[in-house]
Parts: C-alpha cells; structure tokens; sequence
C-alpha cells in the first residue's frame, strides 16, 4: 500500500512540472530577417506610426504607401500562380501507375520560379522604399531596429532571473 502511494505522488509531481514546463511561452528569434520577409501592408503601417520620429513626409509616405499596395497587388497573384501549380501537381499525383516525371518536375520548376519572383519583388521593393526615404531616415529606421533587437534580448531570460530574484 505504501509503495502505491510513494507512486503516486511521485507521478503526480512529475505531471505537474511537465505540465509547468509546457506551459511557458515559446519565443521566437527574427533572426536577421529585416524588412524582406515582413508583409508590405507591416513596413507601411510601421512608417506611418512613426512618421513624425522619422520626419518623413506625407509625400513620401504616398510614393511607399504606392508602391506597397502593387507589391500586393502582385503578390497575390503570384501566390494564386503558385497555388494553381500546386493543385497540379496534386492532380498529375493522382496517377500512381503513369507517373509522368518531367511534367511533375516542369510545375514544381514553375512553382519555384513564381516563389523566386515574390522574393525578387520584395527586394526590388524594399530598394524602392529605401531610395524614396533620405539616408537619415534609414540611419534611423536601423537604429530604431537595433534598439527593439536589444530590448529583446535584454527582455528575455536575464530579465525574468532578475524578476524572481
């Protein structure tokens, strides 16, 4: 009896900080990615929030709010293409008997080009917005991210030890 109640415990407590375990809050590190992998509709709403720290004008804040919404516009298109090439392949999988490599591997190739095409748009983009902004406003567009990276950091597990302390 006493050995079934030893067990018991010990399960429950062990449940229980795995349970806690589990439960914290994953974080998730940028890692680099700057305004590449960001959605054109975020960079814009990021600059109009901070319109007034960074002195950009309203004129300005038209060309980017432009150029944003016809990288969107053909974003979307270009994911539909992709989406479109992935019900194809789907459809030539459907064959298991015939399968025709070299088609398969042209729409995968289609695929992959319209994914490279995205990319290349964003950064045509970003180079677009960066020559419309003054070389002041982009020194502080970078500072202003370096200082968010380092409250990260900074906010992250030191900062809980500090708050148990």
């Amino acid at each position: 009896m006493k050995k079934a109640v030893k067990f018991s415990i010990i399960f429950f407590v062990v449940i229980l900080f795995t349970t806690s375990i589990f439960a914290q809050p994953q974080r998730r590190m940028m890692g680099g990615k700057g305004l590449i992998n960001r959605s054109p509709s975020r960079i814009l709403r990021i600059l109009e929030t901070k319109q007034k720290e960074l002195n950009i004008t309203d004129n300005q804040l038209e060309k980017i709010r432009d150029l944003s919404f016809s990288l969107e516009e053909k974003m979307i298109q270009m994911r539909s293409n992709i989406s479109l090439q992935r019900l194809e392949v789907r459809k030539l999988l459907q064959d298991k008997k015939n399968l025709d490599y070299e088609r398969i591997r042209a729409v995968l190739s289609k695929a992959s080009k319209f994914r490279q095409d995205i990319f290349i748009e964003r950064l045509k983009t970003r180079k677009e917005i960066g020559n419309i902004l003054t070389p002041e406003q982009r020194e502080a567009i970078k500072a202003m991210r370096k200082e968010r990276l380092r409250g990260r950091r900074e906010g992250g597990l030191f900062q809980r030890r500090d708050r148990l302390q």
